[in-house]
């Protein structure tokens, strides 16, 4: 018994307990607009819209945007929300497009682009480091979990 409390002792001050950002990593946040009526948003919608299904919010129709392929950002993001490595993302984009289903969300080169984006495109969706949140954009919650709460899993690797 005493040895599972050491454990979790040592875990918890090295930073590798569960279900938080990872300690080297910077934590991602999902934008929209200032003002936009999405403050909250399941982890299943958010899936969702970033494989290509319909998810609406507050009569609008969601646009995702994502961060260019292999990018510390996109790696995180398709790890934590769509359970996916790069090449089982990048298979599965294949699968949709050979299926003749919705292709993938566009991709924009920066953080920068995806706030600026977010913030002038009616229903635009994306995610960038939380260092780099912009006045113009609004963080969303993940399953009513905000990026400041330590519960928050959303980061890059």
């Amino acid at each position: 018994m005493k040895t599972h409390v050491a454990a979790f002792v040592i875990a918890l001050c090295l930073g590798l307990s569960g279900g938080s950002a990872h300690a080297d990593g910077k934590k991602l946040v999902v934008v929209v607009a200032r003002g936009a009526v999405l403050t909250t948003i399941s982890r299943s919608d958010l899936k969702r819209c970033f494989t290509g299904e319909p998810v609406s919010a507050g009569g609008k129709v969601l646009v995702p945007f994502n961060a260019t392929p292999n990018s510390p950002e996109r790696i995180g993001f398709d790890k934590v929300v769509l359970g996916m490595t790069p090449d089982e993302v990048g298979r599965f984009w294949v699968d949709r497009k050979i299926r003749g289903q919705r292709g993938a969300p566009r991709s924009l080169p920066s953080p920068a682009h995806i706030a600026k984006v977010a913030a002038k495109f009616p229903g635009a969706i994306g995610y960038l480091p939380a260092d780099q949140l912009t006045s113009d954009v609004q963080a969303v919650e993940v399953d009513g979990v905000a990026y400041t709460d330590a519960r928050y899993d959303l980061a890059t690797p």
